[in-house]
């Protein structure tokens, strides 16, 4: 019923956004407007972000004796983003929850505390790069306001998961249990300030990827926005990530940009396109690079099954 529901409701947004660009045919005509340049720089960034995000994945299993080569980290990044527009419910993260489980003997549990830890970090240090972009903006729209009080919402909110008390070992509930996850995962980053250092560094990292992604996005479709209130658009489509009921998070992102860029006064029109433009550039990536990795990552699979038989 799950998949149905996704299918059903994924295809009423494609038919919406379709009939909002047949009736404003002024905004497709955008398009043609974007040079080869820009397109290119938009897919290579996209490239980049798979990277940085390889890398975290590198790192943190570092931590448990696991090397992971670069076919590996970067491999399953992009497997993993290829997977997710395949299937909704984040499907793309379940292939490579299985993978490190046969190929490295990552335990699920452990591939669960490191992605709930994952998000913690990273909607920390969001929150707190939207703080300081707001109260550092020259001019401020009156709903600013309210987006800075949502980040500080958001800090506080990650602060109580991560000192999540531990006496609700023995619950069921499944909103607990992931608290529980990220807190296991948070312990083991806290432990060792090395790793904490270079998870923060590459967070940030890929926070300036994706601001400058959307600031190219909006450029390249003649908007002229400058790169704070770009980044801002960003940092507030992250939290789209968190309604993961669609193939690629489609439908909800484009709204959660469109949202944030008519709250910032970059206009719902301009923020939709430039969504639209980066879903298609991470589409071309993936699906570009997605085979191939799937391909040399099932080769591993199959030998490490090779070694056991033997």
């Amino acid at each position: 019923m799950k998949m149905v529901f996704s299918l059903i409701l994924t295809l009423g947004i494609a038919g919406g956004i379709g009939l909002y660009l047949v009736h404003n045919p002024e905004l497709v005509a955008l398009f043609y407007g974007i040079s080869l340049r820009h397109a290119v720089l938009l897919v290579l960034m996209c490239v980049l972000s798979f990277g940085t995000s390889g890398l975290y994945l590198k790192v943190f299993a570092g931590k448990f004796g696991m090397y992971l080569r670069p076919r590996e980290w970067f491999g399953l990044t992009v497997v993993t983003t290829m997977g997710n527009y395949l299937t909704p419910f984040s499907g793309g993260l379940i292939a490579r929850a299985s993978y490190l489980k046969h190929r490295h003997a990552f335990s699920y549990t452990r591939f669960l505390a490191m992605m709930a830890a994952n998000y913690l970090i990273a909607f920390a240090l969001i929150s707190l790069t939207g703080i300081v972009t707001l109260l550092t903006l020259p001019e401020k729209q009156d709903e600013s306001w309210l987006v800075l009080i949502f980040f500080f919402a958001t800090l506080i909110t990650v602060w109580l998961v991560s000192i999540f008390p531990s006496i609700t070992a023995g619950s069921k509930n499944q909103m607990v249990l992931l608290a529980q996850r990220a807190t296991e995962g948070l312990d083991i980053i806290r432990r060792d300030p090395v790793l904490l250092g270079k998870l923060i560094v590459l967070t940030l990292m890929n926070i300036l990827i994706g601001a400058l992604l959307f600031y190219v996005a909006f450029i390249s479709l003649g908007s002229m926005l400058p790169f704070r209130v770009a980044l801002l658009i960003y940092l507030l489509t992250t939290f789209t990530l968190l309604i993961n009921i669609t193939p690629g998070n489609f439908g909800i992102q484009e709204a959660g940009t469109s949202m944030a860029a008519a709250i910032l006064g970059a206009g719902v029109e301009m923020g939709l396109m430039a969504s639209l433009m980066i879903r298609a550039a991470t589409i071309l990536s993936a699906f570009s690079l997605g085979p191939v990795f799937s391909y040399l990552l099932s080769k591993e699979l199959i030998a490490k099954q090779d070694c056991g038989t033997d």
